[in-house]
């Protein structure tokens, strides 16, 4: 179905809205040219974050905070954000958006490269893993994620369509190759059961069951 600006506004107005925080960490970070979630998508994870009653969320890209906000307003209150930045210009971003939604003390901060990182993280011990960094590392990632997340977590990543690259056969480079690998990867993997939803730029979305 295709999908016309009117039918678009009627859509976003069932959509969860930014509140100021949110606001503002967009801003800084298209002022900073930050890449951030769409709105859409971040609503998204608002919600399967509440769906989840996450109490554990591991966000692999901190960017300006924009993402890990909508993580936070929807999980259990008592629950943490695990967050990795590679920038320490762009966690300090983050780490002021955190703290203007009262949320700071609820979210580990990791400053490092995702890949050396991510092996410090426990066992399954994750309700949602969030991929959105190096595109070309994604594939990499997933294998962090299968031992991170508990039975039943949820996969999540950002970009999986990149900008219709992914289905121009004539596009070739070492980002949209690793999309291309990730999504089959993940379709190929009988421990996830998942789709790619069509918000923002593609949003994969997959449950992990070892016993696939």
């Amino acid at each position: 179905m295709e999908i016309d600006e009117r039918t678009v506004a009627y859509l976003r107005r069932f959509a969860e809205p930014e509140d100021e925080p949110l606001r503002a960490a967009r801003a800084r970070s298209e002022e900073a040219d930050i890449p951030a979630v769409a709105g859409d998508t971040g609503a998204m994870l608002r919600f399967f974050a509440s769906l989840m009653r996450a109490r554990h969320i591991c966000e692999v890209g901190t960017g300006g905070g924009y993402s890990g906000l909508w993580f936070l307003g929807g999980m259990d209150a008592r629950g943490s954000l695990t967050t990795i930045e590679i920038d320490g210009e762009h966690q300090s971003l983050a780490q002021r958006a955190f703290g203007e939604a009262r949320s700071g003390d609820r979210v580990r901060s990791m400053l490092g490269p995702a890949l050396t990182v991510l092996p410090k993280l426990a066992d399954g011990n994750y309700d949602i893993v969030f991929l959105d960094a190096v595109k070309a590392e994604y594939v990499e990632y997933l294998q962090h994620a299968k031992r991170l997340l508990r039975p039943g977590g949820l996969l999540l990543a950002d970009n999986v369509l990149w900008h219709g690259r992914i289905v121009d056969n004539d596009v070739s480079d070492e980002d949209t190759d690793g999309i291309r690998d990730f999504n089959e990867s993940v379709r190929e993997d009988r421990t996830f059961r998942g789709t790619i939803l069509t918000v923002g730029d593609g949003l994969f979305a997959a449950v992990y069951d070892p016993n696939g």
